[in-house]
């Protein structure tokens, strides 16, 4: 079952469809370790994350942070994007330079309000740019993240709380931004309606 969020920010045209459970992700996790064999406790030591958490990641009880779920894909030897729902193939040929509508790599994370679009082609590793959507509340995580790269992104509309360091910046439509990713980061989303954000990678870490 999915639902559409109604009235939260962006046009009926722009809203994304949010998953109601995270049992796509949880089982995608949960193979991924089977397939290399590993323990919930080998993963504890590769990720520092407690064995607790890991476990109710894997049964879809909680949502793991952006920051959590890189170091998972890590610790079990995939790139993050293999844990996000993969849309029908197309053309090899297409696929290279182009991603149609309805064939967006796409990441429902709804327990911390959370869902990206990729927007950029599998293949394409220098640079990627997603759609990010944050429901009222929803966060990135409440740790900061740090890691190679340079980010840049517009407010396309909403609200967005960005924390660079020890300096915090309220963002509305319209605003832009651009960061070194070894800044630590985190953000979230404080307004009333969902947060439409345009964001851009480079390299690609998802």
């Amino acid at each position: 079952m999915r639902t559409k969020i109604a009235n939260a920010g962006p046009s009926d045209a722009t809203q994304p469809e949010m998953a109601v459970r995270t049992d796509g992700l949880a089982m995608r996790l949960r193979q991924a370790r089977k397939a290399q064999g590993l323990r919930l406790t080998d993963v504890a030591k590769k990720t520092g994350l407690t064995i607790g958490l890991i476990s109710q990641v894997e049964r879809g009880l909680t949502t793991p942070s952006m920051r959590s779920l890189r170091q998972l894909a890590d610790a079990l030897g995939i790139q993050v994007d293999e844990l996000f729902r993969q849309p029908p193939a197309a053309s090899d040929r297409e696929a290279d330079h182009i991603v149609r509508k309805d064939r967006r790599r796409v990441l429902n994370l709804e327990r911390i309000g959370m869902h990206m679009e990729i927007l950029t082609p599998k293949k394409t590793r220098a640079v990627q740019a997603f759609a990010a959507y944050l429901l009222p509340g929803g966060i990135s995580g409440t740790e900061f993240d740090v890691h190679h790269g340079q980010e840049c992104g517009i407010i396309v509309d909403g609200q967005l709380e960005l924390w660079l360091g020890k300096e915090k910046y309220l963002l509305g439509a319209g605003d832009c931004f651009s960061f070194n990713s070894r800044t630590p980061h985190r953000y979230r989303n404080p307004g009333p309606t969902m947060a439409y954000i345009h964001w851009v990678i480079a390299p690609a870490i998802y």
